[in-house]
């Protein structure tokens, strides 16, 4: 326990600085559309009554008011752009030990104990990296509405669109924990997954790794498939039922994904 801790907090040191360019640069960019958004609707509104010459009242009826959905609407992007970081750093916290100057991934698999605890400090780290990720876009999205009522002038607002989430982004943050769970669960899964298929191809040779992680992907997709394609003919089971099949099923092959990468990073991954 004492070394995975000790290299939980290295993994966190390690990649702080990088962590925190990332999320500031984001949070800086979603802001910024957000004044950018009020700052062009309220100008083409003017250059609207300044050109044809009406009032503000029917000048909103021919462009509309804007709503937080609208100014907002650059966030859904930020959003895509910070899962596909999320999953590349989930690539480089691996080959970065491999490919780095100083070799790290020789320190790391030369100490004593169990391996594991380098498996479990990465995946650690990813995790939490994914659930402040979360937190900090839920955050924004408060601060953007704030913002965004403070600077736009009340005429000018949609007063039927008060929420501070966008509707595509309701599942991400409402909040609510058992969806926030299930968001974590998922993350977690795929983290894992990204793992075990590095870990294949550090522990052989190219083909073998090519063949063995086609057959990783293909068989678990297949697998679901054929499942899901023979509950759907037969309804042999109940919505529930089914559910909570699934539920199963996945925790069985996480399970698995876990006791894989680990059994890979004991025997076959060498200094």
């Amino acid at each position: 326990m004492k070394q995975y801790i000790q290299l939980t907090n290295e993994e966190i040191k390690r990649s702080f600085k990088l962590y925190m360019i990332v999320v500031l640069a984001m949070v800086a960019i979603e802001l910024v559309s957000v004044v950018a958004q009020v700052m062009y609707h309220a100008r083409k509104v003017e250059n609207f009554m300044e050109f044809n010459r009406v009032s503000v009242t029917e000048a909103l009826k021919q462009i509309d008011t804007l709503g937080y959905s609208e100014a907002s609407s650059f966030f859904s992007y930020m959003t895509l752009i910070g899962m596909a970081i999320v999953v590349i750093y989930a690539i480089q916290i691996w080959y970065r030990d491999w490919l780095g100057e100083t070799k790290y991934i020789y320190r790391l698999l030369m100490l004593p104990g169990n391996r594991a605890s380098i498996f479990f400090s990465k995946l650690t780290t990813v995790f939490l990296i994914i659930v402040s990720f979360i937190g900090i876009q839920w955050c924004v999205l408060q601060s953007g509405f704030y913002l965004f009522d403070w600077l736009i002038q009340p005429e000018y607002q949609n007063q039927s669109d008060l929420s501070p989430v966008r509707n595509v982004m309701n599942d991400f943050y409402t909040m609510n924990l058992i969806d926030l769970g299930i968001i974590l669960a998922i993350s977690l899964f795929i983290v894992s997954f990204i793992f075990l298929l590095i870990l294949i191809e550090r522990s052989f040779r190219k083909g073998k790794a090519i063949i063995r992680i086609g057959i990783e992907i293909f068989v678990p997709v297949a697998l679901t498939i054929g499942i899901l394609a023979f509950l759907d003919e037969t309804h042999i089971l109940l919505e529930t039922e089914e559910l909570i099949l699934t539920i199963g099923i996945s925790l069985l092959y996480f399970m698995y994904v876990i006791w894989k990468s680990l059994r890979l990073l004991q025997q076959k991954v060498t200094v």
